[in-house]
């Protein structure tokens, strides 16, 4: 009987390590996705902004001028940051375009993401490449910095001249359970 009761004794503490060593596996595995995400997430924004270019295209509906960055804040389910970047490779010629994109950042149902066209001169109907960088997003904040000055907003069809780029751009990014992401990106095509 007591050889039993030992056993038993063992056999519940050796269940409960190895219930709290599986969930403590799967919460270690689940934070190393989201740290996997932020990563991707940053590379592909800092490779975007060092890509970008001045390079000029029309807006998709045709009617607009042309412009080469646009940023506003989030408002909706509309993008919030436009812009042509250049350095798509393309090895072999395989593919029947240019080196540049049209890209652009939507905030979505909590997620941000990032949107690219076939080509750079699209119009609808133009494949687009659909990739979302983050999930459980509040908000974007977006600072654009030219030569020590800062701005929220950045429009080349309106305000700037096509030939001037900003010097780099910081996205803060809130989460929805709390915390922020700080990405300061340096643009390339600058003047």
């Amino acid at each position: 009987m007591v050889a039993l009761f030992i056993l038993a004794l063992v056999s519940s503490a050796g269940a409960s390590l190895l219930f709290g060593a599986t969930g403590a596996g799967k919460q270690v595995r689940e934070r190393e996705a989201v740290m996997r995400q932020l990563d991707i997430a940053q590379s592909l924004i800092r490779q975007d902004m060092a890509g970008m270019s001045r390079r000029a295209v029309l807006p998709l509906e045709g009617y607009a001028a042309p412009e080469n960055l646009f940023v506003e804040r989030p408002r909706g389910e509309r993008p919030f940051l436009r812009f042509v970047r250049s350095g798509w490779i393309n090895p072999g010629l395989r593919d029947q375009r240019g080196p540049h994109q049209r890209v652009q950042y939507v905030l979505q149902d909590g997620q941000l993401v990032r949107e690219a066209s076939l080509r750079a001169d699209a119009v609808v109907g133009t494949p687009i490449s659909r990739r979302v960088l983050l999930n459980n997003v509040s908000g974007v904040e977006l600072t654009v910095w030219r030569g020590g000055e800062a701005s929220e907003v950045w429009s080349s069809s309106v305000g700037q001249p096509l030939y001037v780029l900003p010097d780099r751009v910081t996205f803060r990014i809130r989460f929805e359970r709390g915390g922020e992401l700080t990405i300061d990106a340096l643009c390339g095509g600058r003047s």
